[in-house]
């Protein structure tokens, strides 16, 4: 499928951007070793990486423009193809920056840090919200942003405070949550792992669902633009 070819020169386009993901990376162990939150410095971790990806996955938006737009249309494809390997790249990297923060419980798990199941559950809850928060982004670019120039000036606007309410809500939910294990309340989290788990599947695939849904949109949007 074309979708994926388009995918690929989303990621030839931003590549210089791919050399930082290590070191974000890295920066997210040490803000959540630092957060003063000892058990939730998974949480915190992983709601930093969440907010670098919804900033990472807008970045094609910011080279398809003037003449490099102009290019990209050369290519023989449809609007359909386009925007599904658009939708494709942004979620590319919360599934490679999520899969990270599982990475990190499985070395967790490797030394005896044990990671209760009900934070397994909360971050597959996050990882839905990143997928939600990347496809309300790419919505208002589609729709009020592609093939505009004078977006430009409130693109970063579009492509950061998403990510940094996703962010400090996370924090504090995080700092909620400590206050819950220091009480009574902790052990009624125990209690729901099960329940918790099987929310965040099944908040990742409604995430994923919606996520169709606003591929289609994007679609008819377009196609009804003379460039497209």
């Amino acid at each position: 499928m074309r979708a994926f070819y388009f995918m690929k020169i989303d990621y030839i386009m931003t590549r210089k951007q791919l050399y930082f993901i290590p070191f974000f990376c890295l920066l997210a162990l040490v803000i959540g070793k630092n957060a003063g939150m000892e058990d939730m410095s998974l949480l915190v971790a992983c709601s930093y990486l969440l907010f670098m990806s919804t900033i990472f996955a807008t970045t094609p938006f910011a080279y398809s423009v003037g003449k490099n737009r102009e290019f990209l249309l050369l290519f023989p494809a449809t609007v359909t193809e386009r925007v599904v390997g658009r939708f494709l790249f942004g979620l590319s990297f919360e599934g490679v920056l999520g899969l990270f923060c599982f990475m990190i419980v499985g070395v967790n798990m490797l030394i005896g840090v044990k990671t209760p199941l009900w934070m397994l559950g909360i971050l597959l809850c996050g990882c839905a919200v990143g997928i939600i928060t990347v496809t309300l982004e790419f919505l208002l670019f589609y729709l009020f942003g592609e093939g505009k120039d004078n977006w430009q000036y409130l693109s970063n606007i579009v492509r950061i405070t998403p990510g940094m309410a996703l962010f400090f809500g996370s924090s504090y939910l995080s700092a909620a949550l400590e206050k819950a294990m220091a009480s009574d309340m902790g052990m009624n989290l125990e209690a729901m792992s099960g329940r918790l788990l099987q929310a965040g599947v099944i908040a990742v695939a409604v995430a994923l669902l919606l996520t169709a849904a606003a591929v289609a949109i994007c679609v008819k949007v377009i196609e009804k633009r003379d460039y497209a």
